[in-house]
Protein backbone atom coordinates (compact mmCIF):
# COMPACT_ATOMS: atom_id res chain seq x y z
CA UNK A 1 0.00 0.00 0.00
CA UNK A 2 1.27 3.43 -0.92
CA UNK A 3 2.22 5.94 1.40
CA UNK A 4 -0.49 8.26 -0.59
CA UNK A 5 -3.25 6.00 -0.57
CA UNK A 6 -2.27 5.28 3.69
CA UNK A 7 -2.91 9.20 4.17
CA UNK A 8 -6.13 9.01 2.39
CA UNK A 9 -7.38 6.24 4.47
CA UNK A 10 -6.23 8.62 7.74
CA UNK A 11 -7.64 11.75 6.00
CA UNK A 12 -11.06 9.77 5.10
CA UNK A 13 -11.44 8.61 9.06
CA UNK A 14 -10.70 11.88 10.35
CA UNK A 15 -13.14 13.91 8.57
CA UNK A 16 -15.67 12.03 9.82
CA UNK A 17 -18.05 11.47 13.42
CA UNK A 18 -18.69 7.83 12.53
CA UNK A 19 -18.11 5.99 15.50
CA UNK A 20 -15.09 3.51 14.59
CA UNK A 21 -11.78 1.93 14.90
CA UNK A 22 -8.54 2.57 12.55
CA UNK A 23 -5.91 0.35 13.58
CA UNK A 24 -2.36 0.94 12.10
CA UNK A 25 0.21 -1.94 12.17
CA UNK A 26 4.70 -1.07 10.82
CA UNK A 27 7.71 -1.80 12.02
CA UNK A 28 9.79 0.64 14.31
CA UNK A 29 10.89 3.89 12.59
CA UNK A 30 8.47 3.80 9.74
CA UNK A 31 7.22 7.12 10.57
CA UNK A 32 3.96 6.07 11.53
CA UNK A 33 3.29 8.47 14.58
CA UNK A 34 5.12 10.80 12.58
CA UNK A 35 2.48 10.92 9.61
CA UNK A 36 -0.12 10.51 11.56
CA UNK A 37 0.79 13.72 13.80
CA UNK A 38 1.28 15.30 10.84
CA UNK A 39 -1.91 14.56 9.26
CA UNK A 40 -3.41 15.55 12.63
CA UNK A 41 -2.02 19.01 12.41
CA UNK A 42 -2.70 19.71 8.19
CA UNK A 43 -6.32 18.55 8.70
CA UNK A 44 -8.70 21.38 7.28
CA UNK A 45 -11.53 19.70 7.01
CA UNK A 46 -15.07 20.39 8.83
CA UNK A 47 -16.70 17.18 9.11
CA UNK A 48 -14.97 15.73 12.47
CA UNK A 49 -15.08 15.16 15.98
CA UNK A 50 -13.78 18.41 17.91
CA UNK A 51 -11.81 16.64 20.67
CA UNK A 52 -8.44 14.88 19.80
CA UNK A 53 -5.70 13.53 22.23
CA UNK A 54 -2.95 11.49 21.90
CA UNK A 55 -1.41 9.00 24.21
CA UNK A 56 1.06 6.10 24.58
CA UNK A 57 0.32 2.88 26.14
CA UNK A 58 4.17 2.71 27.38
CA UNK A 59 4.34 3.16 30.97
CA UNK A 60 0.53 3.07 31.34
CA UNK A 61 -0.12 0.58 34.79
CA UNK A 62 -3.86 0.23 34.57
CA UNK A 63 -6.82 1.09 32.14
CA UNK A 64 -8.05 3.97 35.18
CA UNK A 65 -4.06 4.82 34.41
CA UNK A 66 -4.93 5.25 30.65
CA UNK A 67 -7.97 6.83 30.65
CA UNK A 68 -6.80 9.31 32.40
CA UNK A 69 -4.29 9.96 30.08
CA UNK A 70 -7.00 10.34 27.30
CA UNK A 71 -8.16 12.91 29.67
CA UNK A 72 -5.61 15.03 30.82
CA UNK A 73 -4.47 15.39 26.73
CA UNK A 74 -7.91 15.90 24.80
CA UNK A 75 -7.11 18.98 22.91
CA UNK A 76 -9.64 20.95 20.40
CA UNK A 77 -9.52 19.71 16.69
CA UNK A 78 -9.46 20.48 14.22
CA UNK A 79 -5.87 22.05 15.57
CA UNK A 80 -6.73 25.48 16.39
CA UNK A 81 -4.14 28.25 14.29
CA UNK A 82 -3.96 31.76 14.76
CA UNK A 83 -4.05 34.14 11.60
CA UNK A 84 -0.32 33.18 10.25
CA UNK A 85 -1.32 29.62 10.22
CA UNK A 86 0.51 29.03 13.28
CA UNK A 87 -0.53 26.34 16.03
CA UNK A 88 -2.12 27.64 18.79
CA UNK A 89 -1.24 25.17 21.75
CA UNK A 90 -3.83 26.65 24.11
CA UNK A 91 -5.63 24.67 27.64
CA UNK A 92 -7.11 21.21 27.16
CA UNK A 93 -10.52 21.86 25.58
CA UNK A 94 -12.44 19.21 26.90
CA UNK A 95 -12.20 21.00 30.27
CA UNK A 96 -11.82 24.16 29.52
CA UNK A 97 -15.66 25.59 30.35
CA UNK A 98 -18.30 24.97 32.50
CA UNK A 99 -18.23 21.95 35.00
CA UNK A 100 -15.12 20.96 33.52
CA UNK A 101 -13.50 23.95 34.12
CA UNK A 102 -14.15 23.74 37.38
CA UNK A 103 -13.48 20.18 37.55
CA UNK A 104 -10.30 20.82 36.26
CA UNK A 105 -9.06 23.84 38.64
CA UNK A 106 -9.70 20.98 41.46
CA UNK A 107 -7.59 18.84 39.94
CA UNK A 108 -5.00 21.02 39.00
CA UNK A 109 -4.85 22.50 42.73
CA UNK A 110 -4.32 19.28 44.03
CA UNK A 111 -1.85 17.86 41.80
CA UNK A 112 0.87 21.20 42.99
CA UNK A 113 0.20 18.91 46.41
CA UNK A 114 0.32 15.26 45.29
CA UNK A 115 3.14 13.96 42.59
CA UNK A 116 1.07 12.92 39.54
CA UNK A 117 0.13 9.25 40.23
CA UNK A 118 -0.91 10.03 43.93
CA UNK A 119 -4.08 8.30 44.97
CA UNK A 120 -6.28 11.19 45.66
CA UNK A 121 -5.49 12.53 42.21
CA UNK A 122 -5.75 9.25 40.06
CA UNK A 123 -9.01 8.42 41.89
CA UNK A 124 -10.62 11.26 40.94
CA UNK A 125 -9.12 11.37 37.00
CA UNK A 126 -10.66 8.10 36.54
CA UNK A 127 -13.86 9.17 38.54
CA UNK A 128 -14.59 11.73 36.18
CA UNK A 129 -12.76 10.33 32.90
CA UNK A 130 -15.77 7.81 32.15
CA UNK A 131 -18.10 10.65 31.50
CA UNK A 132 -16.46 13.45 30.31
CA UNK A 133 -14.93 11.28 27.45
CA UNK A 134 -17.29 11.66 24.49
CA UNK A 135 -17.38 12.17 20.42
CA UNK A 136 -13.35 12.26 20.73
CA UNK A 137 -10.74 11.25 18.15
CA UNK A 138 -8.83 8.79 20.49
CA UNK A 139 -5.37 7.53 19.48
CA UNK A 140 -3.34 4.94 21.47
CA UNK A 141 -0.30 4.56 20.23
CA UNK A 142 2.83 2.09 21.24
CA UNK A 143 0.01 -0.81 22.28
CA UNK A 144 2.59 -3.35 21.78
CA UNK A 145 4.64 -1.58 24.78
CA UNK A 146 1.81 -2.11 27.14
CA UNK A 147 2.87 -2.56 30.77
CA UNK A 148 2.46 -5.68 32.51
CA UNK A 149 -0.82 -4.37 34.73
CA UNK A 150 -2.91 -3.97 31.27
CA UNK A 151 -4.28 -7.44 29.29
CA UNK A 152 -4.97 -6.80 25.85
CA UNK A 153 -8.37 -8.43 26.42
CA UNK A 154 -8.65 -5.23 29.31
CA UNK A 155 -7.10 -2.42 26.00
CA UNK A 156 -9.31 -3.86 23.88
CA UNK A 157 -12.52 -3.56 25.66
CA UNK A 158 -11.78 -0.02 26.93
CA UNK A 159 -10.95 0.78 22.81
CA UNK A 160 -15.03 -0.78 22.28
CA UNK A 161 -16.12 0.50 25.18
CA UNK A 162 -15.02 4.63 23.68
CA UNK A 163 -16.43 3.32 20.08
CA UNK A 164 -19.80 2.02 21.22
CA UNK A 165 -20.79 4.33 24.87
CA UNK A 166 -18.77 7.49 24.08
CA UNK A 167 -19.06 7.42 20.50
CA UNK A 168 -15.72 8.16 19.77
CA UNK A 169 -13.37 7.27 17.35
CA UNK A 170 -10.01 5.56 17.85
CA UNK A 171 -6.70 5.40 16.19
CA UNK A 172 -4.25 2.40 17.44
CA UNK A 173 -0.62 2.48 16.41
CA UNK A 174 1.57 -0.61 16.93
CA UNK A 175 4.36 -2.85 15.53
CA UNK A 176 2.89 -6.06 15.24
CA UNK A 177 5.57 -8.18 15.22
CA UNK A 178 6.58 -7.34 18.46
CA UNK A 179 3.36 -7.55 20.37
CA UNK A 180 4.76 -11.53 21.64
CA UNK A 181 2.37 -13.15 23.46
CA UNK A 182 -0.28 -10.91 23.55
CA UNK A 183 -0.10 -11.22 19.63
CA UNK A 184 -3.32 -13.66 19.49
CA UNK A 185 -5.23 -11.72 22.07
CA UNK A 186 -5.30 -9.10 19.95
CA UNK A 187 -6.16 -10.63 17.03
CA UNK A 188 -9.11 -12.00 18.42
CA UNK A 189 -10.20 -9.19 19.96
CA UNK A 190 -9.58 -7.25 16.92
CA UNK A 191 -11.98 -9.06 14.95
CA UNK A 192 -14.68 -7.80 16.81
CA UNK A 193 -13.65 -3.87 17.72
CA UNK A 194 -11.68 -2.97 14.91
CA UNK A 195 -13.19 -1.39 11.94
CA UNK A 196 -9.96 -0.85 9.40
CA UNK A 197 -6.67 -1.97 9.04
CA UNK A 198 -3.73 -0.50 7.76
CA UNK A 199 -0.28 -2.27 6.90
CA UNK A 200 2.27 1.13 7.28
CA UNK A 201 5.47 0.58 4.76
CA UNK A 202 7.76 3.31 4.04
CA UNK A 203 10.16 3.45 0.66
CA UNK A 204 13.63 3.83 0.94
CA UNK A 205 12.96 7.38 -1.37
CA UNK A 206 10.06 8.21 1.62
CA UNK A 207 12.41 7.52 4.25
CA UNK A 208 15.51 9.66 2.70
CA UNK A 209 12.66 12.46 2.16
CA UNK A 210 11.55 12.46 6.03
CA UNK A 211 14.82 11.58 7.10
CA UNK A 212 17.20 12.94 5.49
CA UNK A 213 16.50 16.39 4.93
CA UNK A 214 17.61 19.12 1.80
CA UNK A 215 21.03 20.48 3.15
CA UNK A 216 22.26 17.75 4.93
CA UNK A 217 26.19 17.74 4.30
CA UNK A 218 27.24 14.35 1.47
CA UNK A 219 23.13 14.08 0.95
CA UNK A 220 23.93 13.31 -2.82
CA UNK A 221 26.38 10.78 -2.28
CA UNK A 222 24.21 9.07 0.21
CA UNK A 223 21.09 8.29 -1.17
CA UNK A 224 21.77 6.32 -4.14
CA UNK A 225 23.28 4.26 -1.04
CA UNK A 226 20.45 4.46 1.06
CA UNK A 227 17.66 3.39 -1.66
CA UNK A 228 19.64 0.56 -3.34
CA UNK A 229 20.20 -0.65 0.28
CA UNK A 230 16.52 -0.63 1.17
CA UNK A 231 17.00 1.28 4.03
CA UNK A 232 13.15 2.56 4.65
CA UNK A 233 13.46 2.81 8.86
CA UNK A 234 13.01 6.87 9.08
CA UNK A 235 15.54 5.95 12.65
CA UNK A 236 17.77 4.08 10.91
CA UNK A 237 18.19 7.28 7.80
CA UNK A 238 18.04 10.00 10.86
CA UNK A 239 21.23 8.37 12.12
CA UNK A 240 22.67 8.48 9.06
CA UNK A 241 21.60 11.89 8.83
CA UNK A 242 23.47 12.74 11.56
CA UNK A 243 26.93 10.72 10.85
CA UNK A 244 27.22 12.42 7.97
CA UNK A 245 27.13 15.54 9.39
CA UNK A 246 29.89 14.52 11.92
CA UNK A 247 32.10 12.93 9.10
CA UNK A 248 31.68 15.97 7.10
CA UNK A 249 32.99 18.40 10.03
CA UNK A 250 36.43 16.03 10.02
CA UNK A 251 36.76 16.05 6.39
CA UNK A 252 35.52 19.63 4.94
CA UNK A 253 38.33 20.08 2.06
CA UNK A 254 38.88 16.73 0.98
CA UNK A 255 38.23 15.45 -2.58
CA UNK A 256 34.54 14.57 -3.31
CA UNK A 257 35.80 10.70 -3.93
CA UNK A 258 37.11 10.78 -0.60
CA UNK A 259 33.68 12.23 0.61
CA UNK A 260 31.55 9.71 -1.23
CA UNK A 261 33.65 7.22 0.35
CA UNK A 262 32.35 8.31 3.66
CA UNK A 263 28.93 8.72 2.64
CA UNK A 264 29.03 5.42 1.45
CA UNK A 265 30.76 4.13 4.39
CA UNK A 266 27.89 5.92 6.54
CA UNK A 267 24.96 4.46 5.09
CA UNK A 268 26.55 0.71 5.04
CA UNK A 269 27.09 0.45 8.01
CA UNK A 270 24.61 2.26 9.87
CA UNK A 271 22.74 -0.61 8.19
CA UNK A 272 24.98 -2.86 9.77
CA UNK A 273 24.63 -1.07 13.12
CA UNK A 274 20.83 -0.91 13.12
CA UNK A 275 19.16 -2.69 10.48
CA UNK A 276 19.36 -6.27 11.79
CA UNK A 277 16.00 -7.05 11.62
CA UNK A 278 15.63 -7.16 7.83
CA UNK A 279 18.52 -9.40 7.68
CA UNK A 280 20.97 -6.37 7.24
CA UNK A 281 24.65 -8.14 7.55
CA UNK A 282 26.51 -7.35 10.77
CA UNK A 283 28.98 -5.07 11.27
CA UNK A 284 31.99 -8.00 11.53
CA UNK A 285 30.65 -9.39 8.47
CA UNK A 286 30.64 -5.87 6.51
CA UNK A 287 34.18 -5.92 7.54
CA UNK A 288 35.58 -8.85 6.51
CA UNK A 289 33.79 -8.88 2.87
CA UNK A 290 35.70 -8.09 -0.26
CA UNK A 291 34.48 -8.37 -3.68
CA UNK A 292 37.58 -9.01 -5.10
CA UNK A 293 38.01 -12.12 -2.58
CA UNK A 294 34.81 -13.63 -2.84
CA UNK A 295 35.69 -13.28 -6.45
CA UNK A 296 38.38 -15.46 -6.11
CA UNK A 297 36.52 -18.61 -3.68
CA UNK A 298 38.47 -17.23 -0.93
CA UNK A 299 38.08 -14.95 2.07
CA UNK A 300 35.12 -14.79 4.83
CA UNK A 301 32.09 -15.33 2.70
CA UNK A 302 29.37 -14.88 4.84
CA UNK A 303 27.35 -13.02 3.52
CA UNK A 304 24.40 -13.76 1.20
CA UNK A 305 24.12 -13.49 -2.31
CA UNK A 306 21.55 -10.79 -2.39
CA UNK A 307 23.36 -8.29 0.46
CA UNK A 308 26.46 -8.48 -1.78
CA UNK A 309 24.77 -7.33 -4.60
CA UNK A 310 23.46 -4.53 -2.95
CA UNK A 311 26.66 -3.58 -1.52
CA UNK A 312 28.17 -3.80 -4.77
CA UNK A 313 25.36 -1.74 -6.07
CA UNK A 314 26.15 1.56 -4.00
CA UNK A 315 29.72 0.80 -4.60
CA UNK A 316 31.35 -0.92 -1.56
CA UNK A 317 33.22 -3.76 -2.49
CA UNK A 318 35.84 -3.28 0.34
CA UNK A 319 36.52 -2.29 3.72
CA UNK A 320 39.65 0.00 4.51
CA UNK A 321 40.94 1.73 7.19
CA UNK A 322 39.07 4.60 6.58
CA UNK A 323 35.78 2.79 6.69
CA UNK A 324 36.84 1.62 10.24
CA UNK A 325 37.00 5.05 11.28
CA UNK A 326 33.58 5.97 10.07
CA UNK A 327 31.99 2.77 11.98
CA UNK A 328 33.99 3.57 15.22
CA UNK A 329 32.43 7.01 14.82
CA UNK A 330 28.94 5.65 14.42
CA UNK A 331 29.38 3.66 17.04
CA UNK A 332 30.46 6.49 19.81
CA UNK A 333 28.36 9.44 18.12
CA UNK A 334 31.12 11.52 18.15
CA UNK A 335 35.00 11.84 15.74
CA UNK A 336 36.86 13.36 19.02
CA UNK A 337 39.93 11.07 18.86
CA UNK A 338 39.51 9.59 15.38
CA UNK A 339 42.30 9.20 12.86
CA UNK A 340 39.55 9.54 9.91
CA UNK A 341 41.12 12.92 8.87
CA UNK A 342 44.24 11.20 8.75
CA UNK A 343 43.32 8.50 6.52
CA UNK A 344 41.61 10.79 4.13
CA UNK A 345 44.50 12.83 3.91
CA UNK A 346 46.16 9.47 2.61
CA UNK A 347 43.55 8.68 0.39
CA UNK A 348 43.61 12.58 -0.92
CA UNK A 349 47.25 11.67 -1.13
CA UNK A 350 46.91 9.48 -3.87
CA UNK A 351 46.30 11.70 -7.39
CA UNK A 352 43.77 10.64 -9.94
CA UNK A 353 42.34 7.80 -7.32
CA UNK A 354 38.99 7.42 -8.64
CA UNK A 355 40.45 6.84 -12.08
CA UNK A 356 43.51 4.47 -10.55
CA UNK A 357 40.02 2.59 -8.63
CA UNK A 358 38.70 2.07 -11.86
CA UNK A 359 41.29 0.35 -13.73
CA UNK A 360 41.91 -2.30 -10.90
CA UNK A 361 38.04 -3.56 -10.67
CA UNK A 362 38.18 -3.44 -14.74
CA UNK A 363 40.73 -6.15 -14.43
CA UNK A 364 38.48 -8.15 -11.88
CA UNK A 365 35.93 -7.41 -13.94
CA UNK A 366 37.23 -9.56 -16.90
CA UNK A 367 37.35 -11.98 -14.57
CA UNK A 368 34.51 -12.15 -12.51
CA UNK A 369 32.00 -10.95 -15.18
CA UNK A 370 32.94 -12.67 -18.41
CA UNK A 371 33.70 -15.88 -19.75
CA UNK A 372 35.37 -15.15 -23.19
CA UNK A 373 39.34 -14.35 -23.55
CA UNK A 374 42.41 -16.31 -22.45
CA UNK A 375 44.44 -16.68 -19.22
CA UNK A 376 47.11 -15.28 -20.73
CA UNK A 377 44.55 -11.86 -21.62
CA UNK A 378 43.61 -12.13 -18.07
CA UNK A 379 47.25 -11.76 -16.43
CA UNK A 380 48.21 -9.42 -18.53
CA UNK A 381 45.18 -7.15 -17.56
CA UNK A 382 46.39 -7.62 -13.83
CA UNK A 383 50.09 -6.76 -14.29
CA UNK A 384 49.06 -3.72 -15.88
CA UNK A 385 46.82 -2.84 -13.22
CA UNK A 386 49.05 -3.17 -10.72
CA UNK A 387 51.84 -1.34 -12.64
CA UNK A 388 49.03 1.12 -12.85
CA UNK A 389 47.35 1.35 -9.65
CA UNK A 390 49.47 -0.18 -7.37
CA UNK A 391 49.26 2.96 -5.10
CA UNK A 392 45.40 2.58 -4.59
CA UNK A 393 44.98 -1.88 -4.00
CA UNK A 394 45.21 -3.12 -0.54
CA UNK A 395 47.50 -5.85 0.37
CA UNK A 396 44.09 -8.09 0.34
CA UNK A 397 43.21 -6.90 -2.62
CA UNK A 398 46.47 -7.84 -4.09
CA UNK A 399 46.58 -11.21 -1.70
CA UNK A 400 43.36 -11.97 -4.26
CA UNK A 401 45.10 -10.85 -7.67
CA UNK A 402 48.39 -12.86 -6.50
CA UNK A 403 46.84 -15.81 -5.51
CA UNK A 404 44.69 -15.84 -8.63
CA UNK A 405 47.93 -15.60 -11.27
CA UNK A 406 49.56 -18.67 -8.99
CA UNK A 407 46.04 -20.31 -9.85
CA UNK A 408 46.47 -19.98 -13.30
CA UNK A 409 49.74 -20.93 -13.54
CA UNK A 410 51.64 -17.69 -13.50
CA UNK A 411 53.97 -17.67 -10.64
CA UNK A 412 56.60 -15.86 -11.61
CA UNK A 413 54.16 -12.83 -12.58
CA UNK A 414 52.83 -13.41 -9.43
CA UNK A 415 56.02 -12.86 -7.99
CA UNK A 416 56.34 -9.42 -10.67
CA UNK A 417 54.08 -8.14 -9.40
CA UNK A 418 54.46 -8.30 -5.87
CA UNK A 419 57.94 -6.09 -6.53
CA UNK A 420 56.07 -4.01 -8.24
CA UNK A 421 53.57 -3.02 -5.94
CA UNK A 422 56.20 -3.14 -2.55
CA UNK A 423 58.37 -0.82 -5.64
CA UNK A 424 55.17 2.01 -5.92
CA UNK A 425 54.24 1.76 -2.57
CA UNK A 426 57.58 2.77 -1.23
CA UNK A 427 57.75 5.12 2.16
CA UNK A 428 54.40 3.70 3.03
CA UNK A 429 54.93 1.45 6.03
CA UNK A 430 51.57 1.35 7.37
CA UNK A 431 50.51 -0.86 4.18
CA UNK A 432 52.59 -3.09 4.84
CA UNK A 433 52.03 -3.84 8.53
CA UNK A 434 49.02 -6.52 7.93
CA UNK A 435 49.17 -8.25 11.25
CA UNK A 436 48.29 -5.00 12.98
CA UNK A 437 44.90 -4.93 10.24
CA UNK A 438 41.27 -6.74 10.73
CA UNK A 439 42.27 -8.87 7.18
CA UNK A 440 45.52 -10.28 8.47
CA UNK A 441 44.02 -13.84 8.36
CA UNK A 442 43.02 -13.44 4.75
CA UNK A 443 46.44 -12.39 3.31
CA UNK A 444 48.00 -16.29 3.21
CA UNK A 445 50.54 -15.41 0.29
CA UNK A 446 53.63 -16.27 1.91
CA UNK A 447 55.66 -14.76 -0.59
CA UNK A 448 53.69 -11.42 -0.55
CA UNK A 449 53.86 -11.51 3.32
CA UNK A 450 57.78 -12.13 3.47
CA UNK A 451 58.30 -9.72 1.06
CA UNK A 452 55.53 -6.71 3.47
CA UNK A 453 57.89 -8.58 6.48
CA UNK A 454 61.33 -7.28 4.77
CA UNK A 455 59.80 -4.30 3.57
CA UNK A 456 58.87 -3.54 6.77
CA UNK A 457 62.07 -3.72 8.72
CA UNK A 458 64.01 -1.90 6.20
CA UNK A 459 61.09 0.84 6.56
CA UNK A 460 60.87 1.14 10.77
CA UNK A 461 64.15 -1.37 11.46
CA UNK A 462 63.96 -4.87 13.14
CA UNK A 463 63.20 -4.83 16.86
CA UNK A 464 65.51 -5.50 18.97
CA UNK A 465 65.23 -9.17 21.01
CA UNK A 466 64.40 -7.83 24.19
CA UNK A 467 61.42 -5.50 22.76
CA UNK A 468 59.88 -8.87 20.71
CA UNK A 469 60.32 -10.34 24.06
CA UNK A 470 57.85 -7.56 25.69
CA UNK A 471 55.37 -7.83 23.07
CA UNK A 472 54.57 -11.70 23.26
CA UNK A 473 54.75 -11.34 26.78
CA UNK A 474 51.41 -8.63 26.73
CA UNK A 475 50.25 -10.85 24.21
CA UNK A 476 50.19 -8.01 21.18
CA UNK A 477 50.45 -10.93 18.45
CA UNK A 478 52.57 -11.27 15.83
CA UNK A 479 54.89 -7.93 14.09
CA UNK A 480 56.26 -8.58 10.87
CA UNK A 481 59.45 -6.54 12.84
CA UNK A 482 60.41 -9.58 15.16
CA UNK A 483 61.02 -12.03 12.36
CA UNK A 484 64.51 -10.93 11.92
CA UNK A 485 65.91 -10.43 15.66
CA UNK A 486 64.11 -13.91 16.63
CA UNK A 487 65.85 -15.17 13.70
CA UNK A 488 69.21 -14.01 14.38
CA UNK A 489 68.84 -15.31 18.16
CA UNK A 490 71.36 -17.84 19.55
CA UNK A 491 70.26 -20.53 22.14
CA UNK A 492 72.23 -18.41 24.15
CA UNK A 493 70.84 -15.49 24.04
CA UNK A 494 67.18 -16.80 24.49
CA UNK A 495 68.77 -18.47 27.61
CA UNK A 496 69.78 -15.13 28.86
CA UNK A 497 66.34 -14.16 27.82
CA UNK A 498 64.09 -16.41 30.00
CA UNK A 499 66.35 -16.06 33.11
CA UNK A 500 65.37 -11.82 32.53
CA UNK A 501 62.00 -12.81 33.00
CA UNK A 502 61.78 -15.34 35.35
CA UNK A 503 58.46 -15.67 37.52
CA UNK A 504 54.81 -15.10 36.10
CA UNK A 505 56.14 -13.96 32.44
CA UNK A 506 58.54 -17.14 31.78
CA UNK A 507 56.00 -19.56 30.68
CA UNK A 508 53.97 -16.97 28.63
CA UNK A 509 57.23 -16.12 26.59
CA UNK A 510 57.88 -19.74 26.20
CA UNK A 511 54.76 -20.59 25.02
CA UNK A 512 55.07 -17.41 22.53
CA UNK A 513 58.24 -17.75 21.13
CA UNK A 514 56.90 -21.11 20.39
CA UNK A 515 53.78 -19.94 18.48
CA UNK A 516 56.35 -17.60 16.76
CA UNK A 517 57.83 -20.12 14.96
CA UNK A 518 54.53 -21.25 12.56
CA UNK A 519 53.94 -17.21 12.00
CA UNK A 520 55.49 -17.55 8.56
CA UNK A 521 56.09 -21.87 7.85
CA UNK A 522 59.29 -23.01 7.11
CA UNK A 523 60.45 -19.30 6.91
CA UNK A 524 60.05 -19.12 10.68
CA UNK A 525 60.72 -22.57 11.84
CA UNK A 526 63.83 -22.64 13.13
CA UNK A 527 62.98 -20.24 15.91
CA UNK A 528 61.63 -23.17 17.52
CA UNK A 529 64.42 -25.24 17.23
CA UNK A 530 66.58 -22.35 18.55
CA UNK A 531 64.25 -22.47 21.87
CA UNK A 532 64.99 -25.93 22.59
CA UNK A 533 68.35 -25.66 22.31
CA UNK A 534 68.29 -22.45 24.88
CA UNK A 535 65.84 -24.83 27.00
CA UNK A 536 68.55 -27.52 26.64
CA UNK A 537 71.15 -25.79 27.45
CA UNK A 538 69.30 -24.71 30.99
CA UNK A 539 68.16 -28.07 31.38
CA UNK A 540 71.61 -29.15 31.53
CA UNK A 541 72.63 -26.48 34.08
CA UNK A 542 70.80 -29.23 37.17
CA UNK A 543 68.36 -32.24 37.59
CA UNK A 544 66.08 -29.97 39.15
CA UNK A 545 65.95 -27.63 36.01
CA UNK A 546 65.95 -30.84 33.66
CA UNK A 547 62.70 -31.60 35.64
CA UNK A 548 61.29 -28.35 34.74
CA UNK A 549 62.22 -27.53 31.55
CA UNK A 550 60.72 -30.98 30.19
CA UNK A 551 57.67 -29.87 30.99
CA UNK A 552 58.46 -26.51 28.84
CA UNK A 553 59.77 -27.93 26.08
CA UNK A 554 57.46 -28.14 22.72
Amino acid sequence: MTRAVIEGVINEFLDSTKPEVLAISGKWGVGKTFALQSLVQSYAGSESLKRYPYVSAFGAKSIGDLRSMILIKTRRFPVHRDKLGKVVDGTEHVLAKGRGHAIWKTITTLSEKIPYGGKQVTVLLETIAVSLISKTVICIDDIERLGSGIAMDELMGLVSELKVESQCKVILLFNEAQLGDRAKQYEQASEKVVDKKLAFVTTASEAVELGLPVGTPLRDFAIPCVETLGINNIRTVQKIANGLRTVQNVIPNCTDAVKQQAAIAVAVFAGALYEQGIGFPTAEQVISYNWYSIAMGVGNDTIEETWREKLHGCGFLACDEFDMEVLCILKNGYAHGSELAKHAQALDAVADRARLDDVFTEAWKIFHDRIDGTAEDLMHAFVNAVEVAATVISPLNLNSTVKLLRELGFNNEADAVIEKYVELNAGRPVLFRIDDSPWSRDVDDETLKRRFAEELTVEEGALDLASAAMLLIEEKGWNDRMEESLLKASPDDLAALFREHQGDTLRVLIDHLYRAAHMRGAETQPIAGTVTAALDQISKESKLNEIRVRRWRK
